[in-house]
């Protein structure tokens, strides 16, 4: 899929055509404010172009993105031509995949020259500053999302993550092999099965070398890394309610995170802060959009690839955790067996299990074997069936045995034994037997498909899994979380709009309330121009109370993109009156009440940002600032 089209996914509520997404790329602009423009190079191949905008001094540029038709938008502030340049020697020559158009934006301060490029669904994009040129090449999709090892050796590699930890502190340094500089610090709020947590975006690095899982065990339960962009996220997982206190510093080793474990909670709250070997998680738990969109509290500066990347950071789905919903409940180990001897392997099992296990004598041979935070049950059936073994279980007693072989219980003499049933058992055992027994067919066949499109989806076979939940909703028709996956699925990682309208339409034929169906009706009606309908699901997905901090953030930047000013700021006045302002909501309040030239209010949001003790990303810093020295501002 191209990196473009990828961004259609609602993983952003700026992904539905949205006017900006607030991908930032400012420069330091010349001191006057101006950027002459002293020569255009337009270099068109068969199926691609170069274009290069040559300047005398440092540009203050925007990229965004329009969708219906995808464009491409460079808008660069304070533009003068040299004499030699006009709109005709600034067009590019006629093609197939890509055409410009040029606009001036004469009511801002400074002026904007805009330049529109339509592209083609075959191609995609990049744009770089190179010295005070601006350089765009469109390039057919697997040229265009293709990262050479070239690129990749240049970025700076983060190597490991050190953990050093004293009675009153836990230091977590991220380890690179060069500066940090570029990054970025914010907090992500607690869910129903998520707790708090604290995370590190940095920009322009590797991350190959690293973990991507490490568990800490202070203040901090565990860190998660995932790819971001062309950079990492680092989330911090709290080990309790709350959050944890936090510094982060650069230092010559990289970057140090350190916790304050001077105020850390002793009673964690097991709900908030789900446990690795928590077993008594639901079958299925519908997903929050924490999973859609990612860490919203970020979505109004993120570009929608960013946050599709960091989704992926959620170890949670709309089928709740995998191993429970196929029937894996037993206590989670993690193991890293080396060519080790079998027999050895199944006397581990006998420590962890507390069950007699009897290993058939032609039972032989070498494993390895490494699995990370797993039940017991599902390791061992993992090696029963790399080793072509069979197992059968009775009276606390586990047989191991070849599955060539037949294996039969000794029969019990009744005249030789006395029992005497526990009755309260015997009936608590009937009932999960009765209850099993109550589960159509269809119903068990849909599971099983269920399990199957989740492992389709682990290994990104997208297509293949949406078939698969397909069938399992025609068997199983009054599931709703099905119809949700489905919806999402298409949304998110296929960008088929259509298909998800249809799903999330089926989801909310089943639960006429289900918010987050409506959401992502709302999203893709608004990605196909709907406007009407989007509006219609818009107000239905808020309509939980409290209503759903993303579907807020989502609809304010709907009404914000389609125009209606006044509706957007009303609702992150909502978004704030539930959940407090956060980075993003001040960004988005005090651009729109820009939009709407009520200057003086603009004024005080943009001064309270840069009071508000909120780390602000360099780009965002100089473009309030940029705001704040304008002079309509005054």
């Amino acid at each position: 899929m191209l990196k473009w089209l990828a961004k259609l996914q609602p993983a952003v509520f700026f992904a539905f055509c949205i006017l900006f997404t607030f991908h930032v790329d400012f420069a330091k602009s010349a001191t006057d404010g101006s950027y002459e423009i002293t020569d255009v190079n337009a270099m068109l191949t068969a199926d691609s172009l170069e274009y290069t905008i040559f300047g005398k001094n440092k540009p203050a540029y925007t990229v965004s993105e329009r969708f219906a038709p995808f464009r491409v938008v460079i808008d660069i502030a304070g533009v003068s031509l040299a004499q030699n340049i006009t709109e005709a020697t600034m067009a590019i020559p006629s093609n197939e995949f890509s055409s410009l158009k040029l606009e001036d934006i004469t009511d801002k301060m400074p002026t904007i020259k805009r330049f529109v490029f339509t592209l083609a669904n075959t191609h995609d994009y990049h744009v770089e500053l190179v010295g005070n040129n601006i350089k765009l090449s469109i390039t057919p999709g697997n040229a265009g999302t293709k990262v050479s090892e070239d690129t990749f050796s240049e970025l700076i590699s983060l190597t490991d993550l050190k953990i050093s930890s004293t009675p009153n502190s836990t230091t977590i340094t991220i380890v690179s092999n060069g500066p940090i500089d570029n990054y970025t610090v914010d907090t992500i709020g607690s869910g129903a099965t998520r707790p708090p947590r604290m995370f590190v975006d940095i920009a322009d690095v590797a991350i190959n070398q690293l973990v991507k899982e490490k568990m800490i065990g202070t203040s901090v339960a565990q860190v998660r890394v995932a790819k971001r962009a062309n950079g990492a996220r680092i989330v911090f997982d709290s080990a309790s309610k709350n959050l944890f206190s936090y510094t982060v510093t650069p230092s010559p080793e990289g970057l140090n995170i350190v916790i304050d474990e001077t105020k850390r909670e002793v009673d964690l709250d097991k709900a908030a802060v789900p446990s690795t070997a928590d077993t008594t998680k639901p079958t299925l738990n519908d997903t929050t959009l924490d999973e859609l969109i990612g860490s919203s509290e970020k979505l109004l500066r993120q570009d929608p690839e960013e946050i599709v990347a960091a989704a992926a950071l959620s170890k949670a789905s709309d089928l709740a955790d995998g191993f429970s919903f196929s029937g894996y409940k037993k206590q989670r180990i993690s193991v890293d067996f080396y060519k080790i001897d079998v027999h050895n392997v199944f006397r581990l099992f006998r420590q962890i299990t507390d069950l007699n296990i009897i290993v058939d004598e032609e039972v032989d041979g070498l494993l390895t074997l490494a699995l990370n935070d797993v039940p017991w049950d599902f390791a061992l059936d993992i090696i029963l069936n790399l080793m072509d073994l069979k197992k059968e279980e009775r009276f606390n007693t586990l047989v191991i045995y070849p599955a060539k072989k037949d294996f039969v219980w000794p029969t019990r003499a009744e005249d030789n034994l006395a029992f005497e049933a526990d009755i309260e058992v015997i009936q608590q055992e009937a009932l999960i037997i009765e209850k099993s027994i109550n589960q159509s067919q269809e119903v068990l066949k849909a599971k099983d498909l269920m399990i199957k499109a989740q492992n389709l989806e682990a290994d990104e076979e997208f297509e293949d899994a949406v078939v698969l939940y397909t069938k399992a909703l025609e068997l199983w028709p009054k599931n709703v979380k099905i119809a949700n996956r489905l919806a999402q699925v298409y949304l998110v990682n296929l960008g088929m709009n259509v298909k998800a309208i249809y799903f999330g339409k089926k989801s909310l034929k089943i639960d006429p309330n289900n918010t987050n169906a409506a959401l992502y009706v709302a999203i893709g009606s608004a990605n196909m121009q709907r406007i009407s309908d989007a509006k219609e699901y818009f107000s239905q997905s808020i309509s939980d109370s409290p209503p759903n901090k993303e579907a807020l953030l989502s609809y304010a930047a709907f009404s914000e993109n389609n125009g209606q000013y006044e509706s957007a700021i009303t609702l992150l006045d909502k978004y704030n009156s539930f959940y407090g302002e956060s980075l993003d909501t001040m960004v988005a309040k005090a651009r729109i009440l820009d939009k709407l030239e009520r200057k003086q209010e603009a004024n005080m949001q943009y001064k309270a940002i840069l009071a508000s003790g909120y780390q602000l990303h360099l780009d965002l810093k100089k473009y309030i600032e940029g705001r704040l020295s304008a002079k309509d501002l005054y």
